[in-house]
C-alpha cells in the first residue's frame, strides 16, 4: 500500500488543519458522502466536551472530504484518535465509489456539547470545501447551545 483514502468529516474538513498534522501533503479527492450514517457530537472528550462521531442511521448520510494519504502518515491516524476505530467504509464521490478509512466510535454519551472553537473549525472547513449549506446547518443544530 503506497497510499490510502481517508474520509474526514469533522475538524479535518479544514484542509489546512489536516495538512498541519501530516508529514506529506494529502491529495484532496473531493467531497464524499457516507450513506446510512449520521453525524453526532457524542464522543466524550476527557475534558467533558464532545467530539464529532458518526453513528449508523439508515435514513441519514454524512458529508466529508476524501483525501489520498501517503502510507508514511498511517501511523498518525492510528494514534491520533484514541477511543475511535479506524475502519473502511464505502464512500460516494463525483468520480464514483471508493473505499476510505474513517473514524467511528462506539464510546458515546448523550447530552454533551463541543467546544466552540472545535465546531467552528468544522464549519469553516465545510464552507471552504463545498459541503452543502443545508448539511452544515444540520451540524450547527447538533451543537445544541449556540
Amino acid at each position: 500500500m503506497e497510499s490510502f483514502y481517508y474520509f474526514g468529516y469533522a475538524s479535518n474538513l479544514d484542509v489546512s488543519t489536516l495538512q498541519g498534522r501530516l508529514q506529506t501533503k494529502p491529495i484532496l479527492i473531493g467531497v464524499g458522502v457516507l450513506p446510512h450514517f449520521g453525524f453526532r457530537f457524542n464522543f466524550p472528550n476527557p475534558d467533558g466536551s464532545a467530539r464529532a462521531n458518526i453513528v449508523s442511521r439508515e435514513n441519514e448520510s454524512v458529508y466529508g472530504l476524501v483525501f489520498e494519504i501517503k502510507k508514511e502518515d498511517l501511523s498518525y491516524f492510528l494514534t491520533s484518535e484514541p477511543g475511535y476505530d479506524f475502519v473502511e467504509k464505502e464512500i460516494f464521490t463525483k468520480k464514483g465509489r471508493l473505499n476510505a478509512l474513517v473514524f467511528i466510535s462506539t464510546k458515546t454519551r448523550e447530552g454533551i456539547f463541543p467546544k466552540e472553537a472545535y465546531w467552528k473549525v468544522i464549519l469553516k472547513g465545510g464552507k471552504e470545501s463545498g459541503i452543502p449549506d443545508s448539511y452544515l446547518a444540520h451540524i450547527i443544530n447538533r451543537v445544541g447551545k449556540i
